[in-house]
């Protein structure tokens, strides 16, 4: 595989065409089918979700995510940057046009549509997780839970129904947790008052919930051992933790997908009663 790609966010896409073209020749035939499909249709690119784009050239979603890492971005939607930025600068007419195409697809797109969709971008999800998640860990992680006097755990907004989820999980396992209390205003002294052997699980996504990462790095102050579930390995959360689960954030749709990371979660709550 190709080493990370240096130039990062700033690389254009005519750049990123020539190197497409030069690998081209030692590229697999899936990601031959993509890299032809970006070529051609550099627009309907910038413009789609994973899962569309997968359909359309007939592989997996995570086949577009290894493809995207095979030129060294972090995940697809990095990739797809290169894309939109190719747009954004093209002419304003040509740009107006490809816009109100899409705009009018969108309105003649039913909820049958919308709902695969929705499927699709779960399934991804789920994909991916599994793909990158080691064995190791996950028995590294119910070993962690299973040392803990007390388990606590943190998540808002987008990662509240998970952080739910898994509590509910670990309290079935007659283990004692309890989610921290940020309506009430008592998330800071709780973690101060953590023992030794207390473990945090932490999860968080971009946008990251200021209140979440200021309680992690309190308890990575304070030397407790911390389970992180976030998006990526730059994460300030993965950075502070001791182990850290990395969760796809590939979707470029508004609302992203949970379904990774509801999956680990079960998968740790399983391993503790087994």
């Amino acid at each position: 595989m190709e080493k990370k790609n240096t130039q990062g966010l700033d690389e254009t896409y005519d750049a990123l065409r020539a190197r497409i073209g030069d690998r081209f020749d030692g590229l697999t035939p899936h990601l031959q089918r993509i890299a032809l499909s970006a070529l051609e249709e550099p627009n309907f690119f910038a413009l789609n979700t994973v899962v569309t784009i997968a359909e359309k050239v007939s592989v997996q979603p995570s086949t577009l995510i290894r493809f995207a890492k095979e030129f060294g971005y972090n995940g697809f939607s990095q990739l797809q940057r290169v894309f939109r930025v190719r747009l954004i600068e093209g002419a304003p007419d040509q740009r107006a046009e490809v816009y109100q195409e899409k705009h009018s697809s969108d309105l003649r797109a039913d909820m049958g549509l919308i709902f695969n969709n929705c499927i699709s971008e779960l399934i991804a999800s789920l994909e991916n997780v599994r793909e990158n998640t080691q064995v190791d860990d996950l028995a590294k992680a119910v070993a962690m839970i299973n040392a803990a006097s007390h388990i606590h755990i943190a998540g808002l907004r987008r990662a509240r129904p998970i952080a739910t989820y898994l509590a509910y999980g670990i309290s079935r396992s007659e283990r004692q947790c309890s989610m921290l209390d940020f309506g009430g205003g008592m998330a800071a002294q709780q973690v101060a008052n953590m023992k030794q052997d207390d473990l945090l699980i932490c999860i968080s996504f971009p946008p990251y919930s200021p209140p979440v990462l200021e309680i992690t790095r309190d308890a990575y102050l304070r030397r407790r051992p911390i389970i992180a579930i976030t998006d990526s390995l730059e994460s300030p959360l993965a950075k502070n933790s001791t182990l850290a689960f990395i969760v796809d954030n590939e979707s470029t749709g508004q609302f992203k997908p949970i379904a990774g990371a509801i999956g680990l979660v079960q998968a740790l709550c399983i391993g503790l009663i087994d």
